[in-house]
């Protein structure tokens, strides 16, 4: 009898403990609602692609969307820029700042060195989401100032989108705003300079304890060598596109500086947009392009009175993408996202197209020589890998340049930031290994869950 009674005991406090987990995981939005089973009212802010019109901005507006407390529609509106004045000047109404210098890009160590300008880690990314009030009903839009666009810092628009969607945003809760605030305002839209209060949230990029890291999207220096190495053995196909400017080796002397100066800068300099220190320009060892790479310059991209994007049809004409995957890069990986924009929220919005962001860009692989590897003036090129390093870049690279030290430039020189690893082989991922571990203690091992890693979730 005793044993009849704690057997009912049990299965009553097992149906009160499934209705208090049910409750739980309908208020936090885990499993059933949000990111990754939104509601079928979901439906205020869906569009064609990622690129929104002012005027699809100001009717969520209108609708009270922005900054929406709570419900599955509303909206968050990001500036992002590395001026705050044309922030604080005026902006879009409900509109939040971000910096894109410190908050959305970060020094790490990835492959034999620290390299700046990377993406950023989790801990950041959880800073920005909870500051902003995002959660998993949110959907994101990026702009930037009137005078950004009006420098065709386009990137600023989309390093943010970029970002979002390494850390497994979906596309369809990301969007860009054509012609950022400059098209708002050229649409006789109203500007201000109230900054919005904003309840911060809990969200954070691992909900459910759950990691959704892309490392798909994105191109880690190891990745990156393996993919060019891939192509000239012919045993891959990927496009690489330079967006710095156009043409390929031999073609166009654009995207270097023919004195051998160069124009790639040290992106670990604090802050990254310096390009000096004491007085010196620092530069990467070497310019050029990866073998079977093509520059494609990102303004080609844009109107040059609007600078909007151009339309679908002459996008895709213009990036020409004659592969499945296309590899983007440029100096230190912010042009190379309106290429990603264009090609995985834009243009090919269907994924018929995959791009991959190589975010460490020229500022990382233009490093990575050896000091036996010479200029073709014989000249040392200042290159502080280990002879025979496996991480060196040059025999990948159709060189333009090799820089050298004079009055006003020297030669980047790493050897207080390498990193202990092997240069035997270029197996080293200490980005997105840390990126995929972050707050998330569910990993599997030998085909079995396991549990370990860095705390819980979100």
């Amino acid at each position: 009898m005793a044993k009849q009674v704690w057997r009912k005991g049990r299965i009553v406090l097992a149906g009160i403990c499934g209705v208090v987990a049910l409750t739980l995981l309908a208020m936090w939005g885990c499993g059933t609602s949000g990111y990754d089973n939104p509601s079928a009212a979901v439906v205020t802010t869906k569009t064609a692609t990622a690129l929104i019109q002012a005027a699809d901005l100001k009717r969520w507006a209108d609708a009270g969307l922005v900054n929406k407390a709570g419900g599955y529609d509303r909206v968050v509106i990001l500036e992002v820029t590395t001026n705050t004045n044309n922030y604080n000047g005026e902006h879009i109404p409900g509109a939040i700042s971000v910096n894109r210098a410190t908050d959305i890009a970060v020094q790490r160590v990835e492959g034999p060195a620290l390299t700046g300008d990377l993406v950023a880690d989790g801990k950041m990314m959880d800073a920005l989401i909870q500051r902003c009030g995002i959660d998993q009903n949110t959907t994101i839009v990026f702009t930037t100032s009137e005078a950004e666009m009006n420098a065709d810092n386009h990137y600023n628009l989309t390093r943010g989108y970029a970002t979002f969607r390494y850390w497994g945003f979906p596309k369809e809760r990301l969007k860009v705003l054509d012609g950022g605030n400059k098209a708002w305002k050229a649409a006789g839209l109203p500007m201000t300079t109230i900054v919005p209060g904003i309840k911060s949230s809990t969200y954070c990029v691992t909900p459910d304890n759950t990691n959704r890291v892309r490392d798909d999207l994105r191109a880690t220096l190891s990745d990156m060598i393996k993919a060019v190495q891939a192509v000239q053995a012919g045993t891959a196909t990927y496009d690489f596109i330079d967006g710095r400017a156009d043409g390929v080796p031999g073609e166009t002397q654009d995207i270097i500086d023919t004195t051998l100066t160069g124009p790639t800068y040290d992106t670990t300099t604090t802050p990254p947009t310096i390009k000096s220190v004491g007085g010196l320009k620092k530069d990467v060892v070497f310019e050029g392009q990866v073998k079977g790479g093509r520059g494609y310059a990102y303004s080609n991209l844009r109107d040059v009175t609007t600078r909007k994007f151009k339309s679908i049809s002459d996008v895709i004409a213009g990036l020409d993408l004659q592969k499945p995957t296309t590899y983007v890069m440029c100096r230190s990986g912010n042009i190379a996202t309106v290429l990603f924009f264009a090609i995985d929220g834009y243009a090919f919005y269907d994924g018929s197209k995959k791009a991959v962001w190589y975010d460490g860009s020229w500022g990382q692989w233009g490093l990575m020589a050896t000091s036996d590897q010479l200029t073709t003036a014989g000249i040392i090129a200042g290159g502080k890998l280990p002879v025979g390093s496996a991480w060196s870049t040059v025999s990948l690279t159709n060189i333009l340049s090799y820089n050298k030290d004079n009055t006003l430039r020297t030669v980047i020189d790493i050897t207080s930031r390498l990193a202990p690893v092997s240069h035997a082989d270029v197996n080293a991922n200490q980005t997105e290994e840390a990126d995929k571990a972050y707050r998330s203690p569910v990993s599997t091992s030998g085909g079995g869950a396991t549990v370990g890693g860095g705390g819980g979730g979100c």
